[in-house]
């Protein structure tokens, strides 16, 4: 099964997604250690992906498609993976390698998202760049729920709110339908 963890950046669904993996012994397929890695090349490419991130901009479908196709060939998808941080846009929808059967939607208000992202500590998460995530979420990501319900994808929503292993419950819950 192929799940996708979604929801707005500093909403947990890196934490949920990890979990979800462990859980299913299923490979975790998270797109912002893809990226971390790839602006490290000494390349065009890098530098453009490290000023995007630094910038909180998402990074182009002509590079992330390839990136995530090539990335990919690195994981036995035989027993399906959970998918972190993508796809950001419906063009990267469409074009998604794989097909998505469940996703969780990890949901958390914009304050609370905002405040641990401050607190984390990456290099990326200035205030500015901030901003400029959870904008480009609303604008961008958001439609990418509507494109896979159009598909029939089942969408399931977990609150993330309550204390993790409140939310770790709720999940548990959810994975023995599974």
């Amino acid at each position: 099964m192929n799940i996708l963890v979604f929801g707005a950046q500093g909403s947990g669904k890196s934490t949920h997604a990890k979990y979800i993996a462990d859980k299913l012994k299923a490979p975790y397929i998270y797109t912002g250690d893809l990226f971390r890695e790839l602006e490290k090349e000494r390349s065009q490419r890098g530098r453009l992906i490290k000023r995007l991130m630094r910038a909180g901009e998402i990074i182009p479908n002509e590079i992330s498609i390839p990136a995530l196709e090539e990335y990919l060939k690195d994981f036995d998808l035989s027993k399906g993976i959970v998918l972190d941080g993508y796809p950001r846009n419906t063009g990267q929808a469409e074009s998604l390698p794989i097909k998505i059967d469940l996703i969780v939607y990890i949901k958390l208000s914009e304050e609370i998202a905002i405040e641990r992202l401050s607190t984390r500590g990456r290099y990326d998460d200035t205030p500015q760049a901030i901003k400029m995530r959870l904008e480009m979420y609303k604008k961008e990501t958001q439609p990418v729920l509507n494109y896979f319900k159009d598909k029939g994808v089942k969408i399931i929503s977990i609150d993330n709110t309550p204390p993790v292993d409140i939310v770790r419950e709720n999940i548990d819950d959810l994975l023995k339908d599974i």
